[in-house]
């Protein structure tokens, strides 16, 4: 009887003494995070989740969840099946909380060109004995702290100007303004306006507009007759609180910021007519606004551009900037190819003034407002592919450096066009 108690209350100590697996938890609440967990089965390793969609009547793909207490665990992620949330590189993973992020599937492509397989609804990934917070989402998520982290290089120059457009709709927070103004005498030859996130979770557009930034502030000469020539403003959060509450964005009911340019029930929208409007006035125009396409396939795997709708005159503007960015990215680390932008039309098919006006012409986007402005010069809206761009993955790296030389372009041309001293 002693042997088998002292037995017992060894075995005791010995169970006592080996360490508790935790659960796994999956969560949101954070910045741009966003996901629904359906079921999480703690024995079998499954996490069944999907997109939270809110207020969005469409099916849609973004996601951005954080998963603690699977350290040593091999994990599967479910997502609905018939439904297609990653894109041709898989989904992206963060092992340090959302500072660094790697595609799941980024070594298959650059090793073979083999993409993540379209009509796979799962993914696998194995814990290591560190891995407390481990972050996954569609893209490579873009907030406000990561502007701020980009910005604090420019905080100290007395020649830029931090502003605020507007509070959001929600009244929680700032639309920040970036303007580099206009250094010259009398009037400036042109005003450039450049806007971002109409569509919240179109985040691989945001490094464009950092590397943008960056060569307008730069010492390029290119960039020097700018800051002499022009009045510039950037809007890098248009939907700031969808950014920030984790929101898809695109298709919002009962619509969305980019088809809210005849309405104006987002203050964003309101603020930036009336300051464009305003500022412009009788200065030719350049203006350009910055989104993602569609999740995968097609044009959706590349950077490039949407002609003027129904506009002759920037034809031909549009077309030099089509020619000289090719030549200003061919060694860029993304690709670009004229043949892959979208002429604007007239037949009312895609990118005509029709399928962005909404029946009876009660909505219209951005670039259909800014192109009706009686010194619009050249307006365009620019898609960046939401993971694979051309023939690489779109980081911040590589986002800052297509917008270097998508500003460089911008400027030779107007350059071009400046009326000889």
């Amino acid at each position: 009887m002693k042997l088998k108690r002292a037995f017992l209350f060894l075995l005791i100590a010995i169970l006592s003494s080996l360490p508790v697996q935790a659960e796994i938890r999956v969560d949101a609440d954070f910045p741009g995070g966003n996901v629904k967990v359906e079921s999480i089965d703690q024995d079998a390793n499954v996490v069944c989740v999907r997109p939270d969609l809110r207020d969005t009547p469409s099916n849609y793909f973004y996601f951005y969840f954080r998963v603690t207490g699977a350290e040593n665990r091999t994990v599967t992620f479910k997502f609905p099946d018939k439904s297609t949330n990653f894109g041709a590189v898989g989904p992206n993973v963060s092992v340090d909380g959302g500072k660094t992020w790697k595609y799941l599937g980024e070594k298959d492509y650059y090793a073979s060109g083999t993409k993540f397989p379209a009509d796979q609804h799962e993914f696998t990934w194995t814990f290591g004995p560190n891995d407390s917070d481990v972050r996954f989402a569609f893209g490579t998520p873009y907030t406000q702290s990561n502007w701020d982290e980009f910005m604090a290089q420019y905080r100290a120059r007395e020649d830029v100007r931090f502003e605020t457009l507007c509070r959001s709709r929600l009244d929680k927070r700032d639309v920040e303004l970036f303007r580099v103004p206009y250094l010259g005498q009398g009037k400036p030859r042109f005003y450039l306006a450049f806007t971002a996130r109409h569509h919240a979770c179109e985040s691989s557009a945001s490094p464009v507009m950092e590397g943008m930034i960056s060569f307008c502030l730069s010492d390029a000469p290119e960039a020097q007759w700018l800051r002499q020539n022009a009045e510039i403003v950037f809007i890098p959060f248009m939907d700031k609180d969808g950014v920030e509450d984790g929101d898809q964005g695109k298709n919002r009911s009962p619509h969305d910021h980019n088809r809210d340019y005849v309405q104006e029930l987002y203050p964003s929208v309101k603020a930036f007519k009336k300051l464009i409007v305003k500022e412009s006035e009788g200065i030719p125009l350049v203006f350009m606004d910055l989104h993602a396409p569609n999740i995968r396939g097609g044009n959706n795997e590349f950077y490039y551009s949407h002609g003027p709708i129904e506009m002759e005159k920037m034809n031909p503007i549009w077309n030099r900037f089509r020619d000289k960015l090719a030549e200003n990215q061919k060694d860029g680390t993304l690709k670009y190819e004229p043949k892959w932008d979208v002429p604007g039309r007239s037949d009312g098919k895609y990118n005509s003034i029709r399928t962005f006006t909404g029946k009876d012409g009660n909505l219209s986007s951005s670039r259909v407002w800014a192109q009706g402005l009686p010194n619009a010069y050249f307006t365009n809206c620019m898609e960046f592919g939401y993971s694979l761009c051309g023939n690489a993955t779109i980081t911040p790296v590589t986002g800052r450096e297509l917008g270097r030389n998508v500003m460089k372009t911008l400027a030779e041309i107007l350059i071009e066009d400046s009326p000889k001293e």
